[in-house]
């Protein structure tokens, strides 16, 4: 019998090494223990079994293979994570296209338009010119794929309709707009290229009148992206998933940079520049840096700092792991480490977007520190410059809280009395919100004696206000993202149109992907699978329908994952079923578990005592058929 590309990759990559070169892990007898990098926890609670393959967290229930672990750290699909091992595992890979789902071939879609981009490069003497007057070496250029996108409305769309390619689906991906759309007068994209955080384009806008030519009811879509140098932003796989464009003549009307719309393949809240290529290094150097723009990123890459990530074209999510289970960019790098730098232009427009990615970041437990370029420089423009420069600028960059106060400071030195006395209302306005967001209390202290040194106001004042600075910040937030970064939702919470499919359990996952291919196979015996499907139906109970319901917005990606654990023969999938069915009903049962004790505890705490009896029957009962499971599973 044939083994699966999945049973070859985990013969080649044990999973204590898999997830080993992601967290650090100890050895606790015949298993391994860490820190869940799911969730925020102070002693370990998470545990890698090398004999069963398999991780499980008791903190926050997370649990899988090296596939499953993969997609929830890096925020892919399986297809995704499957690349990634396949490619460390030195496995190939083989993809059926006729199975391939529209999200699939979106992808193929997306890397056929790089590729036109990267042929329409190499034949613009000015596309060249220009990557090369601001410092890319060829190498670089290649590495990370810059292309062109030529002047004119349709060539890109031209190009892929010849290959079978509809304007809908070009569309639907972002690389074209209909006319309707293109006849208005639309901003730029809002992201931290344009200068803010979340703010829109200081750019200008982009032209998009067209010719009367272009008036044809047969072309009633035009490129998005003209007369651009072109950046392909890809997920943490090295997958292309959206561009930004930089216009190189500027015309004073057109946005300076252009990133595609949100798509189903892009989300700017949740994907960084670059991350597939330094989270390695940042894994390895203990510490990312976070920079502008891609030609920033691109060109400390270029001077061997290799673990920056880029947030142009992309906005920042305030939270680690949002209400679909995705994972948001910062809550990626957090993943790989808690310490930051953060390296924006020297501008006042850099300097306030560097200042508020610094929040959010010390609201997901990030160690902050600010690189101050100053001069107006930008990083490329640094490193173009001086190599060293740049690498001395890195190495003494200060604490985000310490930065700012010595900004406030600076600014007040020479101020008359009467201004001076602004002081504390700059702290509490532009220093203490930012020291509220650290959790460590020794930390605080540590801060708060140093604006007093610095000011000359009274310990007890500055703890005063940061006290008072804490409880807004508080009433302010209705979800904070440490208690959202553990990634405990109910069935109900899950949409069921999500794409992102590490947000169900493997074991959920798998049985609704056999489920499919049993009936995807006109020879199967119907009795078996209408057997099969009231088995699904017992365990999940009153879930089960909008367990369907998610699991069929995902059914090509379901097949696809199932086909490759199991390969196509049926008698493999019911040699699994069995176990698989009893992983399921664990689960099943932990959900209710959870959801009872949560209503439990709030039950006592609100003093209805009745229904706090109820719920504790309800985990009685709950906990005692998860022994059973148990029990039946040795």
């Amino acid at each position: 019998m044939n083994r699966t590309t999945v049973e070859q990759i985990k013969e080649r990559l044990p999973i204590d090494v898999v997830i080993g070169s992601y967290v650090k892990l100890d050895k606790a007898g015949k298993s391994y223990k860490a820190k869940c990098p799911f969730h925020n926890e102070k002693s370990p609670s998470f545990f890698v079994s090398p004999d069963r393959g398999g991780y499980y967290c008791f903190g926050c229930g997370a649990k899988g293979d090296i596939f499953s672990f993969v997609e929830q750290f890096e925020g892919l699909d399986f297809r995704g994570a499957l690349k990634i091992l396949a490619e460390r595992a030195g496995v190939p890979l083989v993809y059926d296209t006729k199975a391939d789902s529209e999200r699939d071939r979106q992808f193929q879609l997306m890397e056929l338009a790089a590729k036109y981009f990267e042929e329409q490069f190499a034949k613009s003497k000015e596309a060249q010119e220009y990557v090369k007057s601001r410092g890319l070496s060829e190498d670089s250029r290649r590495d990370f794929r810059v292309g062109w996108a030529p002047d004119g409305w349709r060539n890109l769309a031209n190009t892929l309709k010849l290959k079978g390619w509809s304007d809908a689906m070009m569309e639907k991906v972002g690389l074209v707009k209909k006319k309707e759309e293109a006849d208005k007068v639309e901003s730029g994209d809002r992201g931290l290229s344009e200068r803010s955080v979340s703010g829109a384009s200081s750019a200008g806008h982009e032209r998009t009148s067209l010719p009367a030519s272009s008036n044809s009811s047969t072309n009633n879509h035009y490129d998005r992206f003209r007369g651009r140098i072109m950046f392909p932003i890809t997920d943490s796989s090295g997958r292309v998933i959206a561009f930004t464009g930089r216009i190189l003549k500027d015309d004073g009307k057109s946005a300076k940079y252009l990133n595609s719309p949100d798509t189903p393949l892009y989300d700017k809240s949740m994907v960084l520049y670059g991350l597939d290529k330094a989270k390695s290094e940042i894994r390895r150097m203990g510490y990312s840096i976070f920079v502008e723009g891609q030609m920033d990123l691109i060109m400390s890459h270029q001077a061997g700092v290799k673990n920056t990530v880029a947030a142009s074209g992309t906005a920042l999510g305030d939270e680690a792991v949002n209400e679909q289970g995705i994972v948001s960019n910062l809550g990626l790098v957090r993943r790989l480490s808690p310490n930051i730098i953060i390296a924006f232009d020297s501008d006042n427009a850099g300097r306030k977007a560097a200042l508020r990615a610094s929040g959010i970041a010390l609201s997901l437990g990030m160690d902050v520190k600010i690189a101050d370029i100053v001069g107006g420089k930008d990083p490329a423009d640094l490193v173009k410059e001086d190599i060293e420069q740049w690498k001395t600028v890195l190495r003494v960059a200060t604490p985000v809280v310490e930065f700012e106060l010595n900004n406030v400071v600076r600014e007040f030195a020479d101020a008359e009395p009467a201004s001076a006395r602004k002081i504390p209302r700059a702290i509490i306005e532009r220093v203490l919100p930012l020291l509220a967001r650290i959790e460590s209390a020794s930390d605080q202290s540590y801060y708060v004696r140093m604006i007093a040194d610095k000011t000359s106001i009274p310990t007890d004042a500055v703890w005063q206000d940061l006290k008072m600075v804490i409880t807004k910040q508080k009433e302010k937030d209705v979800a904070t993202p440490v208690a959202k970064a553990a990634g405990v939702s109910s069935i109900k919470n899950v949409s069921a149109t999500n794409n992102s499919t590490h947000r169900i359990d493997l074991a959920e996952r798998q049985l609704f992907g056999m489920l499919f291919l049993f009936g995807s196979n006109g020879g199967n015996d119907p009795k078996e699978l209408v057997e099969y499907t009231e088995n699904l139906k017992n365990i999940a109970g009153d879930t089960f329908v909008d367990r369907l319901a998610r699991a069929e917005a995902l059914k090509s990606d379901l097949m696809f994952e199932a086909e490759n654990y199991f390969g196509a023969d049926k008698t493999r999938w019911n040699l699994h079923a069995k176990e698989l069915f009893l992983n399921f009903e664990e689960d099943v049962v932990n959900e209710g578990l959870f959801q009872a004790m949560q209503e439990l505890r709030q039950s006592e705490k609100v003093g209805n005592m009745a229904r706090a009896e109820e719920y504790a029957k309800k985990c009685q009962v709950l906990s005692i058929r998860k022994a059973e499971i148990l029990k039946k599973g040795k």
